[in-house]
């Protein structure tokens, strides 16, 4: 994926932004990725449905109505997914979604924007440096499928969340990635530091054989017989 995808130009041209997740910035986009979020809890309980189903079992079985059973177990669950949610929502909404420069050619100051506001901006002069972790799977030997990279991009401020590592999208190339960065940064002399780690993907265990093996003779006398006339 080409460096454009994470470092783009603003929506008026006036600001670089260095993307993480699309959207953010306002209490309508906030919701948006609230609603994501519910549904993607949603998607995760369905998982637990079968247990659900084998609890309302058992409860039949030791006397209790199906109705009650059933009526229950879906409380419990609704109340499972929101809570989860309603402690994840949170997080959500101050989840910085990008980091805005300006001006677009030379910034001096930055902002961050998270999912449900956007900071006031500050001077560049906060931001310490940017830091890539690369992490490369390298295929094994015989291993058809090519090499996998994920980077992970990690805004170093003296407080505050701009700190927390960010996955960049898959594919990224890490090294346009960089030059991106440095091209932007270098008037205000922040550096920008790469990690890059490389480790062999493991190599599959062999297949088991199962079933049966058959071969050989099928009993002890299977050597013939010799009878005199």
């Amino acid at each position: 994926m080409p460096a454009d995808e994470v470092i783009r130009s603003g929506p008026d041209g006036a600001t670089t932004d260095l993307v993480f997740e699309p959207g953010g910035g306002s209490w309508p986009a906030g919701a948006l990725l609230l609603l994501r979020l519910l549904g993607a809890l949603l998607a995760v309980g369905v998982v637990f449905l079968p247990a659900g189903a084998l609890i309302v079992l058992v409860a039949v079985i030791v006397g209790a109505t199906f109705t009650g059973a059933v009526t229950v177990c879906a409380a419990l669950w609704v109340a499972g997914v929101l809570g989860v949610w309603l402690y994840a929502a949170p997080r959500e909404l101050a989840t910085t979604c990008r980091v805005q420069f300006a001006p677009a050619g030379a910034p001096t100051e930055l902002r961050f924007v998270r999912g449900a506001r956007t900071d006031a901006w500050v001077p560049i002069s906060g931001l310490r440096r940017i830091e890539l972790a690369e992490a490369v799977e390298v295929p094994y030997e015989g291993d058809p499928d090519p090499a996998v990279s994920t980077v992970h991009i990690k805004v170093v401020i003296p407080t505050g969340d701009g700190g927390l590592p960010h996955r960049a999208p898959k594919g990224t190339d890490a090294d346009a990635l960089q030059r991106s960065l440095q091209a932007l940064l270098a008037p205000s002399g922040i550096p920008v530091h790469r990690h890059t780690e490389h480790r062999t993907r493991p190599k599959p265990p062999p297949p088991r054989s199962g079933g049966w093996v058959y071969g050989g003779s099928g009993s002890a006398n299977s050597g013939g017989f010799s009878g005199g006339g």
